[in-house]
């Protein structure tokens, strides 16, 4: 029997699933810069906000260990109690030079002995000479890797943390020395503080900039064509294959919109490579309010550009309530968009026998822009006016469900009673339920009500 399960589909029902969407700059660039989160008004969770998944933490190495071997994890420990009692995680990067931080990489550290230079231009906050260290320098790195090392301790595999973006190379942790020294360094200094993360971040996902591989190649928009001198492709390679996502800062940039497609991405192959194997992908717009609309045109190059990276996140720089009054159609549209986005479409069911299998086909569809990059439980039951029965649950079949899709599934009516039932399906990250576009009606409580079913005695 053929179900067609198409007229329960709702495509406009906003669809609050973990593991995708938007997220907000909590802090941008360090917390002596306040900008963005001081736009949210006290009490103000943004819970209208369509799909806001997590809050970024773009942190200095500084504002965590002032001190050697003294951190102070009293910010992020109060924005966990307030924001994550309302269901938000949130991702993390660690920087050691900014523009507006003189110390991002702690004092401490060229006290130590480690070496690195002043530079005497910034941001128009930095009142001070900027201290950038000597990315390859060995004391600077020894003082990193204890770092991480209590990052990861306080951090990894934790259950509010989305993600965490290899930040501790280059200007802002963007992978480049722009607007700091402009010096470049080897792919094996790269590659360094590439280790450094996957040595103490082996639970949560890890995240790698663009622009880490670009100065790899070393040299722009070629670097993943044919004719490039395969660095930064060789990079990509090893970065895929230690299960690495991928992230850029920043599209929609106005020398980007001119040099590069539509998308305005300045390496669309770095996401060929770092998606290949379902791990993330976030895309960050450029800060909004420095975006002329000849380059923004109603976020279409922004939507392209989530597209062709298959991005399961995204965020702006810039203030969530603005950002919402001019953009909210867009920021809807996207939000289930991004990641996974799941339908049903149809269950091909044989006859259901009491203490018998049956082997049913499940047609999915992913409309989304990527495939999940994390497993989740299927489950399958059977609900009566004499209970629920349990006909089936696997895990991690969702990994591979890309486009249109069919699974076959083997139901087991094992101890089900001969009688009327009603068949329904559940998706399920440990205790979260994973939503498909289903009307609100055939939804209850985690399960999706597939159809009515007959369970025949054994002839």
């Amino acid at each position: 029997m053929l179900i067609d399960l198409t007229k329960s589909i709702d495509d406009k029902i906003l669809l609050p699933n973990p593991h995708k969407g938007w997220y907000i700059h909590y802090v941008d660039n360090g917390l002596c810069r306040t900008t963005y989160r001081d736009g949210i008004a006290e009490g103000d969770f943004l819970e209208d906000f369509p799909g806001l998944n997590h809050l970024y933490l773009r942190l200095d190495w500084s504002d965590i260990e002032p001190t050697e071997g003294e951190f102070d994890w009293s910010f992020v420990d109060s924005v966990f109690a307030e924001w994550g009692a309302k269901g938000y995680r949130f991702s993390f990067r660690f920087c050691c030079f900014e523009t507006s931080n003189p110390y991002a990489t702690p004092e401490w550290v060229r006290l130590a002995g480690a070496k690195g230079s002043f530079i005497e231009r910034g941001g128009a906050s930095a009142s001070k000479p900027l201290w950038e260290p000597d990315y390859g320098d060995p004391v600077f790195l020894e003082k990193l890797n204890a770092f991480l090392g209590r990052c990861a301790e306080k951090l990894d595999g934790h259950p509010l943390v989305e993600f965490v973006d290899v930040g501790s190379f280059g200007t802002w942790g963007e992978g480049h020395t722009f607007f700091g020294s402009g010096k470049a360094y080897s792919a094996d200094v790269l590659r360094r503080h590439i280790d450094l993360h996957l040595k103490h971040f082996v639970r949560t996902p890890l995240l790698l900039n663009d622009d880490i591989c670009n100065t790899a190649k070393i040299g722009g928009a070629s670097s993943f064509a044919p004719d490039g001198d395969g660095s930064a492709r060789a990079l990509a390679e090893y970065c895929a294959a230690k299960g690495m996502g991928a992230r850029d800062d920043s599209v929609c940039v106005d020398f980007f919109s001119h040099s590069f497609g539509y998308d305005t991405l300045r390496s669309p192959g770095f996401f060929d490579y770092l998606s290949r194997y379902g791990a993330p992908v976030d895309i960050e717009l450029q800060h909004y309010h420095m975006v002329g609309p000849e380059v923004m045109k109603s976020c279409l190059p922004f939507l392209e550009a989530l597209k062709r990276s298959h991005a399961s996140f995204a965020g702006f720089h810039g203030y969530p309530r603005p950002w919402l009054e001019k953009f909210r159609d867009f920021t809807e549209y996207a939000a289930n968009r991004m990641g996974y986005w799941y339908f049903l479409t149809a269950l091909d069911l044989p006859e259901c026998v009491s203490g018998l299998k049956s082997i049913a086909s499940l047609h999915v569809e992913n409309r989304g822009f990527a495939p999940a990059y994390r497993p989740y439980t299927l489950k399958l039951r059977a609900v009566g006016d004499g209970g629920e029965y349990p006909l089936h649950s696997s895990d991690g079949l969702n990994l591979g469900w890309v486009g249109e899709h069919i699974e076959r599934l083997t139901l087991n009516f094992a101890g089900v009673p001969a009688g009327e039932y009603e068949l329904q399906l559940g998706l399920f990250d440990g205790d979260t339920p994973i939503r498909f576009a289903m009307r609100e009606s055939e939804y209850v409580s985690g399960w999706h009500r597939l159809a009515k079913i007959s369970v025949s005695d054994i002839g």
